[in-house]
């Protein structure tokens, strides 16, 4: 054997070794972060029983509101719906696009109310989420602007529970964790949504301590404990504020600990967050979404030392896992992507394909909730109608008596969370201001059925009363008409000072 042959297998057999190394300590790493990151199987249980009941009430819940927000009757009508220029997912990647029909959309909620509850009893595992999160995605395209964060993150908690549960052990498997990368997404979904949420609240008033005050004066979401606290010393309220910081930053590298006490305690902390949320502002189904969130990171192992080693999952590394584990990676780089830009931006420099993918798989994820300040112009809606015998009413809220002054508790104006999400949404987009005359129609017949006999709506008009966080103080509110129907009958939309 000559030298040049003797060189070449030397050189084959040292990038051999290095590769070796580089796999073994690859390998070491996975097991390392397999073994951070395993969620225990009776976390895992409890996750799907409370996934599944949370699904329940979702699609329960949207069968109230199906006649006036997802169906032809109501103020998002199919037409609007296919031309509609705002829309986050095409309109025909629902199979509510099927038929325009008011019973395909409860026929569909029915379905999802029925897959819900065979998530609940474990019930063919391998298939059923991916049918609930194809029906919880057509739900949530119907009407894009009733979808707020929470439901972003119910689809991908559900998402990662898809990948979790297409690895289900056999009925005879010994097995008490899951891992892999499908238990890595579920796990640092929460993690990733609360460290770059808190990243963004660099303002000025969370460096001051009064973000919690400007949040608390945002009348949408004011609780009557919020109020409550407004009143109390400012202290209180930095205190709070500055509280919320340090659970944000901690909380979720505390669920990433291998010592069972940490652990705890930042779930505890988490909890009690959205405890104190759901005490002082109507967040909608937010702090649920979070507290489901919370679920797999629980620890049931109660040695003091840590977790203890378990038997664990050796799964094979199918095409599910792999696409896990590049969805894993992609959340990650792209949630740090947005900390120097948005995701429109972002989106806007992919190819259509892959922007349009990412977007139906809520992996456009952008977690800014009041960051890098809560907003500071805030308020509530009137919808005004003058009846034959010269009396006005507020359609919104019937039973106030001055159609003008500030509502007791604006969140109870509106009929649900959904409809306050949609009319906020429509405010913020004054060239979709047309749909404002399907919105007071709509509560016309709603406060007509509800008051026969009555003397009729003559005419009606849409006003926005605008208020102004100051440091100082709450500036007194300001009209501002959103639509006016004229005596044809006919809707105006162009702003006045009403």
């Amino acid at each position: 054997m000559n030298r040049r042959v003797q060189v070449v297998l030397f050189r084959a057999m040292a990038r051999k070794s290095f590769i070796l190394k580089v796999q073994g300590v690859v390998d070491a790493i996975r097991n390392q972060l397999d073994d951070r990151l395993a969620i225990d199987c009776r976390a895992m249980d409890v996750f799907r029983w409370a996934l599944g009941c949370l699904l329940v009430l979702e699609f329960g819940g949207r069968m109230m509101v199906v006649e006036g927000l997802l169906s032809d009757q109501g103020v998002f009508p199919f037409e609007i719906w296919q031309t509609f220029p705002h829309a986050t997912w095409p309109w025909f990647s629902s199979i509510l696009a099927l038929s325009s029909s008011t019973l395909w959309v409860y026929i569909c909620l029915c379905c999802g109310m029925v897959c819900s509850l065979m998530l609940i009893s474990g019930k063919q595992l391998r298939w059923v989420p991916w049918v609930l999160l194809i029906l919880l995605h057509s739900l949530q395209a119907r009407n894009p602007w009733t979808n707020y964060a929470a439901d972003k993150l119910l689809f991908l908690l559900l998402f990662w529970a898809c990948f979790v549960f297409a690895l289900q052990p056999d009925e005879n498997s010994r097995a008490t964790r899951w891992m892999g990368f499908p238990a890595w997404g579920l796990r640092l979904q929460l993690c990733v949504l609360y460290l770059f949420s808190v990243a963004r609240k660099s303002g000025s008033t969370w460096v001051e301590g009064m973000a919690v005050r400007y949040a608390l004066e945002i009348d949408q979401y004011s609780q009557p404990l919020g109020k409550w606290l407004l009143e109390g010393p400012m202290i209180w309220l930095q205190v709070l504020t500055w509280i919320t910081l340090l659970v944000e930053w901690l909380g979720p590298l505390m669920l990433l600990a291998r010592s069972v006490r940490i652990r705890w305690m930042g779930v505890a902390s988490l909890a009690l967050l959205q405890l104190g949320f759901l005490l002082t502002m109507d967040l909608g189904w937010f702090p649920w979404v979070c507290l489901l969130g919370l679920l797999p990171h629980v620890p049931f192992s109660h040695h003091k030392e840590g977790i203890k080693p378990l038997e664990m999952n050796h799964h094979a590394w199918g095409m599910s896992t792999r696409v896990a584990g590049w969805m894993v990676l992609w959340m990650l780089l792209w949630n740090l992507a947005m900390n120097f830009t948005y995701p429109d931006t972002l989106k806007s420099r992919l190819p259509s394909v892959l922007s349009r993918s990412i977007e139906c798989l809520r992996m456009d994820q952008y977690w800014g909730m009041f960051s890098p300040n809560p907003m500071i112009h805030d308020g509530w809606f009137v919808i005004a109608a003058t009846l034959s015998d010269g009396d006005v009413v507020d359609l919104l809220d019937p039973m106030r008596k001055e159609v003008w002054e500030k509502p007791h508790h604006v969140p109870a104006t509106f009929p649900g969370d959904r409809w306050r999400e949609f009319m906020m949404m429509l405010y913020d987009y004054p060239d979709q201001a047309h749909l404002w005359s399907l919105v007071a129609k709509w509560f016309q017949h709603r406060w007509e059925q509800a008051h026969p006999g009555h003397s009729g709506v003559t005419s009606m008009r849409v006003v926005y009363m605008m208020e102004k966080t100051l440091p100082e103080g709450v500036a007194s509110p300001e009209k501002e008409q959103l639509w006016l129907e004229d005596p044809a009958g006919q809707g105006s939309s162009e702003p006045s000072d009403g």
